[in-house]
């Protein structure tokens, strides 16, 4: 018997294994009655405790067996634990309940802010994740814009503080013909309905397999974190109840620290930021017109000759490294090169010739200094390796390409 369908609030119940295999080293039970939720529906399988009873079957009346995950295999519920118990072991079980709790929250949520979007714009709900480490998602069917959205989450939440009854109802198929409710997938066998609010005008009606709260109060929040196109509708990422409380305390004591960095108050963080963002701007722009006119001073104190090449440090744009190549190359009817880096992590690299194939330049750069990179006739740039004193030594064996 599937104990969380009828009651999802039993967190320890007393059974029996009714099949027990090992396969490939790990260790599988199925149960008699159950209080675990397995995998299914877009939600993770429940974990737990099992203790073993018969003192005859136990090395200790304390031992402890995690129960790991649930899957349906062919029809059946099998379990993961982390040993052989063997079939006909009268066991005590034992749920974890705050990830089931936490669970129950987000589901029932997204049926809540699913059901207002239903009832409202008439869309389906056409994919579900319930993720323990990140976001909840729900695709729907068609479009939304933020206004439509800060709406429905409105009224969703309006739904949790009218604290309204959640309710698992099993239809007969005749009763079920004339109920209007959603499903992703069509159901053989029996059909389980969670119902939410009065049942004359309910706030949804779906048809589900998971466990739920027994009213909308216990969601506490619904927040819709954010929101993007996806396959021609919507996709969702929400969190609900405690998970929603503690996404919005780190994100509280985010605003806190950089209101106290900026010495300002939250409503004006975002302000500051905009202006430190534009000023670090026009810093690096006055940045890269001195480099610029840095390096261009050091290009015209090389002496005259064939080839050249130039080191700088790491931090130069690719538009100075580009405008850089051009001066150094103007006037030189050999290759020339722009390096910028450090022996310890490498150069990135500009190099070519105004009157020369560039290509044939990378290519013994290749074969020579290992470098990796490509271009066109008149410029090639990538990365490189190799030691100052080696490009060096490179560029001054030049002279006969």
């Amino acid at each position: 018997m599937k104990i969380y369908e009828k009651d999802s609030y039993q967190r320890r119940n007393t059974t029996v294994v009714t099949a027990s295999e090992t396969v490939e080293g790990k260790h599988y039970i199925t149960l008699a009655d159950t209080i675990f939720f397995p995998e299914e529906g877009g939600q993770y399988a429940d974990t737990g405790w099992i203790r073993l009873t018969d003192p005859d079957q136990t090395e200790g009346p304390e031992e402890k067996i995690r129960l790991a995950d649930g899957q349906i295999l062919q029809g059946e519920i099998r379990y993961l634990v982390d040993r052989d118990i063997p079939a006909g072991t009268k066991v005590a079980c034992e749920l974890d309940w705050e990830p089931r709790f936490m669970r129950m929250q987000q589901h029932t949520g997204e049926h809540i802010l699913t059901g207002v979007i239903h009832n409202h714009f008439g869309y389906n709900n056409v994919g579900f994740h319930l993720s323990d480490d990140s976001f909840v998602t729900l695709d729907l069917d068609g479009m939304l814009t933020a206004e439509q959205i800060s709406q429905m989450e409105l009224r969703a939440n309006e739904a949790i503080y009218a604290n309204l009854p959640v309710m698992a109802q099993y239809p007969s198929k005749e009763a079920l013909s004339a109920i209007e409710y959603r499903s992703k997938i069509e159901i053989e066998g029996q059909v389980r309905l969670i119902v939410i609010g009065d049942e004359k005008n309910p706030v949804d009606v779906c048809a589900c397999c998971a466990p739920h709260v027994s009213r909308t109060g216990e969601v506490g929040l619904i927040k819709v974190i954010h929101f993007q196109n996806y396959k021609g509708g919507t996709r969702l990422s929400i969190l609900c109840g405690k998970r929603a409380l503690q996404y919005f305390q780190a994100q509280t004591q985010i605003m806190t620290q950089l209101s106290q960095t900026f010495s300002t108050s939250m409503e004006k963080v975002t302000a500051c930021v905009q202006n430190t963002l534009e000023e670090l701007s026009n810093l690096k722009y006055k940045a890269a017109e001195w480099k610029q006119r840095e390096l261009e001073n050091r290009i015209r104190a090389l002496p005259e000759g064939e080839n050249a090449c130039l080191f700088t440090d790491a931090d130069v744009s690719g538009a100075t490294a580009k405008n850089c190549f051009n001066t150094l190359a103007a006037g030189r009817p050999g290759y020339v090169g722009l390096f910028m880096g450090d022996d310890e992590n490498g150069y990135r690299f500009h190099a070519g010739s105004t009157a020369l194939d560039s290509r044939a330049l990378m290519k013994r750069m290749k074969e020579e200094l290992n470098a990796k990179g490509g271009g066109s006739r008149e410029m090639v740039q990538g990365k490189l390796n190799a030691a100052r004193t080696e490009i060096e030594q490179f560029f001054g064996t030049l002279s006969n390409t």
